[in-house]
């Protein structure tokens, strides 16, 4: 059904020695809890490991290291996300300890950046909004990060900044009961995905090891990126549209946001990106509804999905000539 989707491959990884790109895979090496992928950088002769996948090789389970640094990054000191740690998993850490875990995975955590700005709304309520939907019988929850919305608004995209916050008072589940979801895209889209490796793979790769199950990957990499990414702004955000002129319509929930470039980027996480044949359609529809919801240029939109290996990105004005026609219809 689905046409395939060209690739420009530009994948990039940065060597933590000297930061040169000019980096090649260099074999693995069997650790204790895990293979790990080696690189070797041609300008300044270092052999080095992917530093996301030593989380597991710790005293502390993954899920309490990635709680801590989530429990700093809303804006708790390190005191502060030591008894939080301590209380939730009955475990003894002393602020010193995330204080090391914080500066050890920093670079996972842009948002440090900006954390100051916050500091005063510590704790997941008062920093992060979330609330529950359940539409065609899946479970979502919706997630925005109430100081990059606050910057939002006051910016050129306060409209979108309006639609996401309004999901406050709720969601018009009607249009999710009789429209087509965005994972069954309603027709083919034909674009150049350019292929790369980035910061969001790192983070996606860093998150995970924090899931003891594999169906609790997505919403762990949903909120690590919301809480410890600078860009992104909020996760399962609902998008919809019905239009007459056809006769169909399109639902679906948004996995992350950002603003980048002074773009917006919907993007999902896919746990096998490279192997999704579906995600460049499914990603078009989502760009398609929330520009019909937002008001949103098409031109202003970037559509990509990722996992920890890599990362796919096209701009949906780009896309092929029966997309083109369809928006045509919908002008």
């Amino acid at each position: 059904m689905f046409k395939k989707v060209s690739l420009i491959d530009t994948i990039t990884i940065i060597c933590p020695n000297c930061k040169s790109k000019n980096v090649v895979k260099k074999g693995q090496r069997k650790g204790k809890f895990r293979i790990k992928s080696l690189y070797y950088c041609k300008d300044c002769n270092k052999r080095f490991a992917d530093q996301a996948l030593n989380l597991k090789n710790k005293i502390y389970n993954p899920w309490v290291i990635i709680y801590a640094i989530n429990c700093y990054n809303l804006g708790n000191t390190f005191s502060q996300s030591s008894k939080k740690v301590n209380a939730k998993y009955k475990v003894k850490t002393s602020k010193s300890t995330i204080h090391f875990w914080v500066n050890e995975y920093k670079n996972f955590c842009p948002v440090l950046s900006m954390r100051q700005n916050f500091a005063g709304y510590d704790d997941y309520q008062n920093v992060l909004f979330t609330k529950r939907f359940e539409h065609e019988n899946l479970d979502y929850l919706f997630m925005y990060h109430k100081y990059k919305l606050d910057a939002l608004s006051r910016s050129s995209f306060f409209g979108l900044a309006k639609y996401i916050t309004d999901f406050e008072k709720g969601c018009p589940n009607v249009f999710f009961e009789v429209g087509s979801r965005c994972s069954n895209p309603l027709f083919d889209v034909k674009v150049k995905a350019k292929k790369q490796v980035n910061l969001a793979c790192r983070m996606a790769g860093f998150a995970v090891n924090a899931a003891r199950k594999n169906i609790q990957r997505h919403k762990i990499v949903e909120e690590f990126m919301v809480i410890n990414d600078a860009a992104t702004i909020a996760c399962e955000v609902p998008v919809w549209y019905w239009d007459k002129k056809v006769d169909a319509g399109v639902t679906g929930h948004i996995d992350m946001i950002q603003i980048r470039n002074n773009l917006v980027y919907v993007v999902d996480y896919k746990p096998n990106a490279s192997k999704d044949k579906n995600a460049a359609s499914q990603l078009y529809h989502y760009a398609l509804a929330l520009s019909y919801r937002t008001r949103l240029p098409l031109s202003s939109i970037r559509c990509a999905w990722f996992d920890k290996d890599s990362y796919y990105e096209y701009a949906p004005l780009n896309a092929g000539v029966e997309t083109k026609k369809y928006l045509l219809i919908l002008k």
